[in-house]
């Protein structure tokens, strides 16, 4: 062999180690900075298999719930008794709105005194100080009877300040009707108009009270409504 072709074969001989050495310094490099798995991620991970794999049902007797997802078993409290309403104390009235449509209202007689009109109808407070519902038809504008209910009561208060909320819930009675408030010197307006079916009438309740005693009073004749 000659001496070039040894000199070749310790050339490379010399690369290849020198390779090996940065092989393995790189290799302990990584090494060094990989970290290890952390301990609480696997026990998470075996948890949350467990929760897939539990028994919806099981989840359901947990929350306190029986198997069809309601929150009250045979013998607890009804949700749909949350929806009636107790029995309507007093004197019952029944108003003709329609043809064949009649506004029922409850009213004690202790608290108010009853005057029919031709078209109205008033429940007058006797508990002391001013305060009174009336009841009576009113013609809907072009407008609709959202607009209709914004200056509704502009005649009453003789202003344009009225507080126009939308439509709701007359006081909790199945009776729905857009509501308007008003202040008129110490006296609170407020009114709810009710639109009647088939009809470019609709009922008007309207109350004006002095204080809070007499809101509450009022509020409670309101809760009676019924149509029938």
């Amino acid at each position: 062999m000659s001496n070039i072709t040894k000199n070749l074969l310790l050339a490379l001989t010399l690369v290849c180690v020198i390779a090996l050495i940065v092989f393995c310094i790189q290799l302990i490099v990584i090494n060094r900075g990989a970290e290890p798995r952390d301990q609480g991620a696997i026990i998470s991970g075996g948890a949350q298999q467990e929760d897939e794999d539990a028994d919806p049902a099981d989840e359901d007797q947990d929350n306190g719930e029986d198997g069809d997802g309601s929150m009250f078993g045979d013998d607890g409290f009804d949700p749909d008794q949350m929806l009636q309403r107790p029995p309507a104390q007093g004197t019952r009235h029944a108003l003709l709105v329609a043809e064949d449509s009649r506004l029922i209202i409850y009213a004690d007689e202790e608290l108010f005194d009853f005057e029919e009109g031709d078209l109205d109808w008033w429940f007058i407070y006797l508990g002391g100080g001013v305060a009174t519902l009336e009841i009576a038809f009113t013609q809907i504008s072009p407008q609709g009877a959202a607009e209709h209910a914004e200056t509704f009561l502009n005649n009453y208060s003789g202003s344009d300040l009225s507080e126009f909320t939308g439509e709701d819930s007359i006081q909790g009675s199945p009776l729905r009707g857009y509501h308007v408030s008003t202040w008129a010197g110490d006296e609170m307006y407020e009114a709810w108009i009710h639109l009647l079916q088939d009809s470019d009438l609709a009922l008007v309740f309207v109350i004006n009270y002095e204080n809070d005693q007499q809101r509450d009073a009022l509020y409670d004749l309101l809760s009676t409504l019924d149509m029938e």
